[in-house]
């Protein structure tokens, strides 16, 4: 995927906390490594299933939220990343590529599918995922539904653990 970008490194922590912490782990709010999983989202491409612009095309980006369960059971969600925006078309491709440092309590994410616009931009459709913290790399064909639950449009995404080098754990030789 030579045209991916760049694999930069973010943490995504919020304000999850470990089991485990020490004493002055928990004063500090610091986090232990063993919280953690570092997971490579890999957006690669999507179809919307109609035109939501006036030139018959539709101007699509994906945004991915972690969702992290609150003390009351509600789940609230953090933005973990958006793609960029590709012009004109009902079939882009993304070739997103980015890694995460994700909480190990942090279980889903939501990927949203949007028409980008200069006022105001359109929801196109959504769908709720499980994060797969395992070594085998996940591949998924998402149908994305509006509020009306109509499928809209689909997204091709990848997850997968890495290592903190972002190397494949499965390659990975002892």
């Amino acid at each position: 995927m030579s045209n991916v970008t760049s694999n930069i490194f973010y943490e995504i922590a919020g304000n999850y906390t470990g089991n485990n912490h020490t004493n002055n782990q928990k004063k500090t709010g610091e986090k232990k490594e063993s919280d953690f999983k570092i997971i490579r989202f890999t957006i690669l491409r999507g179809e919307v299933f109609k035109a939501w612009d006036s030139n018959g095309l539709a101007d699509p980006k994906v945004l991915v939220y972690l969702l992290k369960e609150k003390k009351d059971g509600e789940e609230s969600k953090k933005l973990l990343f958006k793609t960029n925006v590709c012009k004109k078309t009902l079939n882009p491709n993304f070739q997103f590529s980015e890694m995460y440092k994700i909480p190990l309590k942090a279980n889903n994410i939501i990927v949203e599918l949007w028409d980008d616009d200069l006022v105001m931009d359109d929801f196109i459709g959504s769908c709720k995922i499980h994060i797969n913290f395992n070594d085998t790399p996940e591949a998924h064909n998402l149908i994305l539904h509006d509020k009306e639950k109509h499928a809209q449009g689909n997204v091709m995404m990848m997850m997968q653990k890495v290592d903190k080098n972002g190397h494949n754990l499965l390659n990975v030789k002892n």
